[in-house]
């Protein structure tokens, strides 16, 4: 039984974290269940993709966006140099699709310290229709994301929409935990916020309409902000737009790293979304529960309630995130991958702890300095 305040405390934090996975699973099971919409709504898209240089998978990712089932769009690839190594990429499926409107933006223009805003700044100036589609070089999608994407924009009342994202199963410890932070702990988090009324925008796909667009002057005022995702939603939010989350789901190709490379990213990662959100930040504390029953076995002397009370925690976590990732996410990779799932566990928190003290970060091979509310400036 518990005999301490300090039990008590723990035992508390453990128990809300494993009532926070099943309260996860019933949400990622209530999004999914949702039916998409009909995808008569088919105005004409222009698809904005940054590049910047090569990366594993690039031609099949690209290729995915071009196999579209849309009967109008718009294609603009952007990079900020001439010699970048993915042009001669961009080129062959230029080559592959004559017959569609594919275009190359070459500019060293600079807005602002965020280059991925700068690249999107400059290829908008060539953006021929009134729904801009905003996503990542690393994505992979079918031919039917374009219809379930946009299709969310008929009503008026919705400025833009985005999309969650997966990240499919790689061998490695350090692609394994990149895999697991986004599919078992990320994703099933921002699907609570959605469900309680909460939205963000996801870097992976925003899909936007152009008046909303120049509404917020997102390219110009969001060149300052490192989660410029992030930021374009919460002003969409402010403007009077909703800010819908389709349930389709984009597939993101995880980069071969070293662990220890992926844990700076994440730490990175967790350090931004610190900045932009705080008390939201603050609160996930109450969602790791791996390390406070570590803690209780310790403290109690492995007293029999600390250890049901661990192997409970234990339980409830494989069993929600295996049921996500394979039910869900449809990911059956590596599933020996999962034994390390406590040892992910402990390494988020390790890394959550130390984004509470990181007002730096490294990206893009420069280094910038954190502000409150998200902005940066470049050392």
């Amino acid at each position: 039984m518990i005999t301490s305040v300090t039990e008590l405390f723990l035992a508390s934090v453990v128990i809300t974290s494993m009532l926070y996975y099943f309260f996860s699973l019933f949400c990622t099971m209530h999004f999914f269940r949702q039916r998409p919409p009909g995808g008569d709504y088919l105005p004409p898209v222009t698809v904005l993709k940054p590049l910047n240089g090569l990366e594993n998978g690039i031609y099949e990712n690209l290729l995915s966006h071009l196999n579209q089932d849309y009967p109008s769009f718009q294609m603009i690839f952007g990079v900020h140099h001439d010699d970048d190594p993915v042009i001669p990429t961009v080129k062959r499926l230029m080559g592959e699709f004559p017959e569609k409107k594919i275009e190359l933006v070459v500019s060293k223009e600079v807005v602002g310290p965020n280059m991925k805003v700068c690249n999107l700044n400059n290829m908008y100036f060539r953006a021929e229709n009134d729904v801009i589609v905003i996503n990542d070089s690393d994505t992979r999608v079918g031919p039917d994301y374009l219809r379930r994407i946009v299709s969310e924009l008929e009503d008026p009342a919705v400025g833009a929409s985005t999309c969650v994202y997966k990240v499919k199963n790689s061998s490695g410890l350090g692609a394994a935990l990149g895999a697991f932070f986004v599919n078992c702990d990320f994703l099933p988090s921002a699907l609570v916020a959605y469900a309680l009324g909460m939205s963000f925008g996801f870097g992976v796909t925003i899909a936007i309409k152009r008046r909303a667009l120049e509404e917020i002057d997102a390219f110009h005022s969001l060149a300052d902000y490192i989660a410029e995702d992030y930021q374009m939603g919460q002003r969409l939010i402010s403007a009077g737009y909703k800010l819908r989350v389709s349930n389709y789901v984009v597939l993101t190709e995880m980069q071969k790293c070293r662990f220890w490379d992926q844990v700076w990213h994440l730490l990175r990662w967790v350090s931004t979304i610190r900045v932009c959100r705080p008390k939201g930040y603050f609160f996930r504390i109450f969602t790791m529960g791996v390390p406070f029953s570590i803690l209780l076995l310790i403290v109690s002397n492995f007293s029999g309630f600390a250890v049901t009370v661990f192997f409970l925690h234990l339980f409830a976590r494989y069993f929600t995130s295996v049921t996500i990732n394979m039910k869900y996410l449809e990911e059956t990779g590596d599933r020996s991958l999962l034994l390390f799932l406590p040892l992910f566990d402990l390494v988020i928190f390790v890394v959550w702890c130390c984004g509470l003290f990181m007002n730096k970060v490294t990206w893009g091979g420069h280094t910038f300095c954190l502000h409150e509310g998200g902005s940066v400036t470049r050392k």
